[in-house]
């Protein structure tokens, strides 16, 4: 089983989320999809912030970013109020989650946020979204507002820190952390080879 950690608040989660699942199916892996909260686990283990680094590390992580998504054909542009507090959405991938179609879901909330400029705090974008791929609007909703999936959440979170995430999107193995939409290729070899 492959575990794909990520958050919302992550371009490189919604490069890395268009492909994973493809991989993960390529392998005969199952892969499960395992939102957390990475402002908190940022402050827990004094992470990195890239968008705080010098100004010459800033500008060439903008082109990079810019780079990457025009290799895969997708389109990036920042949310005029970045960044949107996530809570909500995470709770609702965890709700997709549950029910098998975070594959679906997922990509297609941060394609939302990524792509479209949308609001992830809007419960209205939840239930539309949930719709599309065949979840229920009301129960996305609902979820978005739950101490349970706020909880689950959190606890993802400590887990993942407890696994040694120190960033998003990872991918692990049970065995090794692949950090990076950049190393998804090296991860697709490292599965062949366990083959």
């Amino acid at each position: 089983m492959l575990t794909f950690w990520f958050d919302v608040h992550s371009p490189w989660c919604y490069l890395a989320s268009t492909r994973i699942q493809d991989i993960a199916s390529k392998h005969g892996r199952e892969l499960k999809w395992r939102p957390l909260h990475l402002p908190r686990l940022i402050e827990a283990i004094d992470g990195r912030r890239p968008l705080e680094e010098n100004a010459a590390f800033v500008a060439w992580y903008k082109t990079d970013l810019q780079d990457w998504a025009r290799q895969y054909g997708l389109t990036i542009k920042y949310h005029p109020r970045y960044p949107l507090r996530n809570s909500r959405a995470l709770r609702t991938c965890l709700y997709a989650a549950d029910e098998g179609l975070a594959h679906r879901f997922v990509p297609r909330l941060l394609k939302a946020y990524w792509s479209e400029e949308a609001d992830i705090t809007d419960l209205d974008l939840f239930a539309r979204l949930a719709e599309e791929v065949g979840l229920g609007a009301g129960h996305a909703r609902a979820a978005a507002l739950s101490d349970v999936m706020k909880r689950r959440v959190e606890a993802n979170t400590a887990e993942a820190i407890g696994r040694g995430v120190f960033g998003v999107p990872t991918i692990d193995t049970g065995e090794k952390l692949y950090f990076g939409n950049d190393r998804l290729e090296m991860l697709g070899h490292h599965l062949a080879n366990q083959a």
